[in-house]
């Protein structure tokens, strides 16, 4: 029964609901599909939302007078065009998103071989994380949708669900105020599930690392661990020389962590990136409305600062948590190779030991723009920094 659980192991299902997300709005196509039909669905979709949404918001921001509305509008309208660049970012590392499927392929095939259940159900674990963590994402823009359709249905005077121009009087006209909200509905679904993927794949391939670093941590932990029943029948000399091809194995399996680390690096480097420099511009963009511009009478606008700063700052520590907890495990896969059975070894084992140890002596960390490390450490700095030493408060 184990070894039937153990063949089904694949631990790209992490992002497995991200896939389905991508295919669905034109970044991937799925398998069965003409490549002629899918891409002339991909341009459609995104041009009628991923372009022209932003751009309806924009529009709207342009022509604000008000300085109240123009906060109000910029945070709408700065989160929804970085969250565009994230969706835009994914098209183009789709080649290290395959790479990355093939690499998890090789390493699942190398977890079932080992047949280690502490390895399989700390994989699982991640892959469980990974997946809840989408659901949490996509209650959360459920949620906002429905309450952005709420507030447009209980209000007394019409409104958009979001503001935007496009043009056309729809305060006086009916016909043209529910087209326009229909399309509006239309371009906050699409918008809201590419968000949930956006959001939420960051920490999906984190939770990828972790899971394989300790997969391999417990690997190694074992290395040399045998008791004399354990090489019965084999000589001493023969039962060393077993024990230091694991060590190669081992070795090898480092490889392909580093490896899946340097791709995870390429992909998730811009959309973090993208994603403190949208916390940083929201958070001064909310501060400033809710301070001093905002009615104390207008809780509407109130709640929404509240909710849109609230948002940009859980995303930040989302993935800086994610990020540390790699971090975390990686200095732990570090520390498994001290752990290890390697007194009693050959001199070969010992020397490809040391060399390993000096490659693995810095933790891994996966970086915002090449520059900006995920850990607890950042988000502290980054909350201090844009909220206490703010120049607004």
């Amino acid at each position: 029964m184990a070894k039937q659980e153990d063949s089904k192991l694949d631990t790209h299902s992490a992002v497995y609901y991200h896939w389905r997300v991508w295919e669905l709005t034109g970044l991937m196509r799925p398998p069965g599909v003409s490549s002629l039909r899918y891409v002339v669905y991909s341009i459609t979709v995104n041009l009628v939302v991923t372009v022209l949404f932003p751009l309806s918001l924009l529009a709207r921001l342009l022509f604000t007078t008000n300085m109240a509305a123009l906060c109000e509008n910029l945070t709408i309208t700065i989160t929804d065009i970085v969250a565009n660049l994230k969706f835009a970012n994914v098209y183009m590392v789709r080649k290290q998103l395959l790479e990355i499927r093939s690499l998890l392929r090789l390493m699942d095939a190398r977890a079932r071989l080992v047949g280690d259940p502490g390895e399989i159900s700390a994989l699982r674990k991640e892959v469980n994380i990974a997946q809840g963590n989408f659901r949490t994402f996509a209650s959360i823009f459920v949620f906002g949708t429905i309450l952005s359709c709420v507030r447009v249905v209980v209000r007394p005077d019409r409104e958009l669900l979001y503001p935007a121009w496009f043009g056309v009087d729809w305060m006086h006209s009916t016909r043209n105020y529910v087209l326009i909200n229909i399309y509006q509905l239309f371009g906050l679904i699409v918008q809201a599930i590419q968000n949930c993927a956006s959001d939420s794949y960051p920490p999906a391939f984190l939770c990828l690392l972790t899971g394989h670093m300790r997969a391999l941590e417990l690997r190694v932990r074992r290395i040399g661990c045998r008791t004399e029943k354990s090489y019965k029948g084999q000589s001493y000399e023969a039962w060393r020389e077993e024990v230091y091809q694991e060590l190669i194995e081992c070795i090898r399996d480092l490889a392909r962590v580093h490896r899946l680390r340097e791709i995870i690096q390429r992909v998730l480097s811009v959309a973090c990136m993208a994603q403190f420099v949208c916390s940083a511009a929201v958070q001064c963009t909310v501060a400033m409305h809710f301070l001093y511009m905002a009615d104390d009478h207008d809780h509407t606008a109130m709640i929404i600062s509240i909710v849109f700063f609230s948002a940009v700052t859980l995303e930040v520590f989302v993935i800086c948590y994610f990020g540390d907890r790699m971090r975390t495990q990686s200095e732990a896969l570090c520390d498994a190779f001290y752990d290890c059975n390697w007194v009693e070894q050959l001199p070969k084992f010992k020397r490809e030991l040391l060399f390993t140890l000096a490659r693995t002596q810095r933790p891994s960390l996966i970086y915002a723009g090449n520059y900006i490390a995920l850990s607890l450490e950042t988000f502290e700095q980054a909350r201090h920094n844009y909220i206490f030493k703010c120049p607004l408060i």
